[in-house]
């Protein structure tokens, strides 16, 4: 079968994975480049990077109307069951992961901060390691600057990377470069740009590069665009 990914905007997608529809970091409320409503997103799993208010928000309200299980690390799942009532939580740490019916979801480390919305303490931001039932091996790394452990990460294969490009909060067009050049996927999405004046980037000039620079396949997705692996 083939792996749907849909661009939220932001750092959000919807990865329809078989017959599992699977949010990542959903921002909707809020976000001036949403894709769609929240409300009209359906969901069995959401799974979270870190705990800032522009990669949780719409969780608790999603995983409630859907029943989704969520997917974040020890304090942010905390958060979810203890302070938003969820009950189909999974609490894991870097390096560690869970078998889902859709394929195995691990965290990995990222280099950011992380909390709440309400300012309790998220724990270690993350990135996201999907290896699918289906095949490929996806890779979403949160919001992070380039790090050497992006080549361990990569060891594993990756056939599609979505990466944050905006600078000021994260990683820009040049550090995305060298994150490329460590991680070496097949494929990568661009992400975390231009949804606020600070983070703003030419996507077309990053394009470029990738294509001259590495050996990776830039896919550029307006918010609500697919690609199709």
């Amino acid at each position: 079968m083939a792996i749907q990914i849909k661009w939220l905007g932001h750092a959000g997608f919807q990865l329809d994975i078989g017959n599992h529809t699977v949010l990542i970091d959903p921002f909707l409320t809020g976000n001036p480049l949403a894709a769609v409503p929240a409300a009209s997103l359906s969901a069995d799993f959401i799974l979270l990077s870190h705990g800032h208010g522009d990669h949780v928000n719409d969780t608790p309200a999603i995983a409630r109307r859907t029943g989704a299980t969520v997917v974040a690390n020890f304090e942010v799942g905390s958060w979810m069951r203890e302070k938003q009532g969820l009950e189909n939580v999974h609490t894991l740490n870097p390096g560690g992961g869970v078998a889902l019916p859709f394929g195995r979801v691990e965290l990995t480390i990222a280099h950011h901060s992380s909390s709440l919305p309400d300012g309790s303490y998220g724990g270690q931001p993350n990135g996201i390691l999907i290896f699918t039932d289906e095949g490929p091996v996806l890779y979403h790394a949160g919001d992070t600057t380039v790090f050497y452990e992006m080549q361990l990460i990569g060891a594993h294969g990756i056939d599609l990377a979505m990466l944050p490009i905006g600078d000021y909060f994260t990683m820009g067009i040049e550090g995305s470069l060298q994150a490329i050049k460590f991680i070496q996927p097949r494929a990568v999405i661009p992400m975390h740009y231009n949804t606020f004046p600070p983070i703003m980037q030419d996507v077309s000039e990053w394009a470029q590069r990738v294509q001259n620079e590495t050996e990776a396949q830039p896919i550029v997705l307006d918010p609500g665009g697919i690609h199709q692996l």
